[in-house]
């Protein structure tokens, strides 16, 4: 196979596509999309509105724009109707306010993509858009020096998300792009992540359901919790074919300012296409390097990350 293979590629396949299709044939006939919420971009379904149970209309808001995180992108009114388990009365009524508050762009095809304003309104307060500002340029030398998908993530609940994701190729939409999520056992961020929360944490998510991607997917909680313990006596993790059969991925912990590991650094690589240990070290220099910035506490951010933004913006 050419080229190198995302981590998220399976995980279309065998989550959302069957997920879907089973609801399709689940739900009886003549009854409406509410009846049969669809699947979401990590194989779940989308929130149903009990019955008997009225939605606020801001609650109703709020599933809308849930939906483009569902739907992975850029989304039909049909697939708003859909993903937001709304009338597609209300989510065109909705989605036209939103639009019209600037929330929403429209693009040549009909299609609806969430604009840059929830970016500009989070960048006032957000800590994980301060760390990712101080650590685009490290990720961006990293990224050159491999040649393969970086990433930067931290945790929410039993995911991984997404704070960075440089990738040889831009147009990619799954989940591990920015602001994507995936479950913790399946990938080596997830994994270092977990082997730093606290232990509440672990136990918590061994309590719950966990998923298997293909057969070396850690499932039980003795497997997870061996790789959660080699993590901490490496300091690294490497997870080979737990997401997607020819697909690896290296993590390292990042250090934060006030001496905390709530971040992880990781590097996705094709299978028999590298050393493992080479990116290991890369990704761990990375980090220091990160680190060192965040403890610096510049008051300006990087130029580095300036050229990238703007270059990413089109405005350079």
């Amino acid at each position: 196979m050419s080229g190198v293979i995302e981590e998220r590629d399976l995980l279309k396949v065998q989550g959302a596509q069957a997920a879907a299709v089973r609801a399709r044939r689940a739900a009886p006939a003549g009854r409406s999309h509410e009846a049969g919420a669809p699947a979401d971009a990590r194989g779940g379904r989308a929130p149903r509105q009990e019955e008997g149970v009225k939605r606020t209309a801001a609650a109703r808001v709020l599933a809308l724009l849930e939906a483009f995180s569902r739907g992975g992108g850029a989304l039909t009114l049909s697939e708003i109707s859909r993903y937001a388990d709304l009338s597609l009365t209300t989510a065109h009524r909705l989605t036209h306010e939103v639009l019209e508050w600037g929330g929403l762009e429209l693009d040549a095809t009909g299609r609806y993509r969430l604009s840059g304003k929830f970016l500009e309104l989070a960048s006032t307060s957000t800590r994980a858009l301060r760390l990712r500002e101080s650590a685009l340029p490290h990720l961006v030398d990293l990224h050159r020096v491999t040649g393969l998908t970086v990433h930067l993530t931290t945790r929410e609940g039993g995911e991984v998300v997404y704070l960075e994701a440089l990738r040889p190729h831009p147009n990619y939409t799954g989940e591990n792009r920015m602001g994507g999520r995936l479950a913790l056992h399946v990938t080596a961020t997830g994994l270092v992540l977990l082997a730093y929360a606290d232990p509440e944490v672990l136990e918590e998510y061994l309590d719950a359901p966990r998923r298997a991607f293909t057969a070396r997917t850690p499932t039980t909680a003795a497997e997870i919790r061996a790789r959660v313990e080699e993590v901490r006596r490496r300091r690294y993790a490497v997870a080979e074919g737990c997401l997607a059969e020819r697909v690896g991925s290296v993590a390292v912990p990042l250090t934060g300012e006030d001496g905390r590991i709530e971040n992880a650094v990781g590097i996705v690589y094709s299978l028999g296409q590298t050393d493992p240990r080479r990116l290991v070290n890369l990704a761990r220099a990375t980090a220091d390097r990160i680190s060192e910035s965040l403890l610096r506490r510049d008051a300006r951010p990087d130029p580095r990350t300036i050229a990238y933004n703007r270059r990413k913006a089109g405005l350079a």
